[in-house]
């Protein structure tokens, strides 16, 4: 395996390097790594407060675990894999618009590839996320059909201060937002960051559900009303057929 200090740009900090290196030599005891990717925000050099260090392991096992663990007081994630969940966890999950494998393993510094395996996953995983999400037009109809939905039952609140109320909001937001990004063939970003990168490139639809999410209920019903318009060109209930479907439902058949 490479040395940290040749693999890590920007170097981590010492309680960080300590806390890989104990989690590293832990992995052995749950099963053999063949690839190592060390991501997050702690590896990207931009850690928060309760930021934590993701391994992502792939092994010869046909297995998947996920394990949460501290390491130097660090927390750490561990996501074992063998190759055909890693595989499927990166296609299923774009699919879904939200790639999070690939983002872990694209954005990712390579530990340990012993022959080549996760590198060649991880070249993917970089291809899928410049590809993006690639909807169909009937895919996006339903979509749209959703947050228009979401929108409706927000709307329909006689007294919006209640906390259902409040909740109805939030949830039409995010179906909002969600739409926003797969429109325009963007993946959606990490929850902490959307509604910050929506505005680089639309402005106006973040500042209506800035308000939309704000403490006046008069003025976040409208806004959020605006912002249905903005974004779906309708505030609540289309016409819509789905046409027929002949797929089995799961373990039918």
């Amino acid at each position: 395996m490479k040395t940290l200090q040749t693999v890590l740009e920007p170097p981590l900090r010492e309680q960080h390097r300590l806390s890989l290196e104990q989690a590293v030599g832990w992995l052995p005891s749950v099963a053999q790594p063949v690839g190592i990717v060390a991501s997050g925000s702690i590896v990207r050099g931009n850690p928060g407060p309760s930021s934590d260090l993701d391994l992502v392991i792939l092994h010869d096992q046909p297995w998947r675990r996920r394990v949460q663990r501290w390491f130097n007081g660090t927390p750490v994630e561990l996501f074992f894999n063998s190759e055909a969940w890693l595989m499927h966890c990166i296609q299923s999950e774009a699919d879904e618009g939200r790639p999070v494998m690939a983002h872990m393993l694209a954005t990712g510094k390579l530990l340990l590839d012993v022959d080549g395996r996760l590198g060649a996953l991880k070249r993917l995983s970089h291809d899928i996320l410049q590809r993006g999400p690639g909807l169909g037009p009937a895919a996006l109809l339903r979509d749209r059909y959703a947050a228009a939905t979401q929108v409706e039952d927000a709307l329909d609140f006689i007294d919006a201060g209640t906390p259902d109320a409040t909740q109805a909001r939030a949830l039409a937001v995010h179906a909002l937002v969600r739409h926003a990004y797969l429109s325009k063939n963007r993946f959606l970003p990490r929850p902490k960051e959307r509604l910050h990168l929506l505005a680089q490139d639309e402005p106006l639809l973040a500042d209506l559900l800035a308000t939309a999410l704000g403490p006046s209920p008069a003025e976040a019903m409208v806004a959020l009303r605006a912002a249905s318009l903005h974004a779906l060109e309708v505030a609540g209930f289309f016409e819509w057929d789905s046409g027929d479907d002949g797929s089995l439902p799961p373990g039918a058949g």
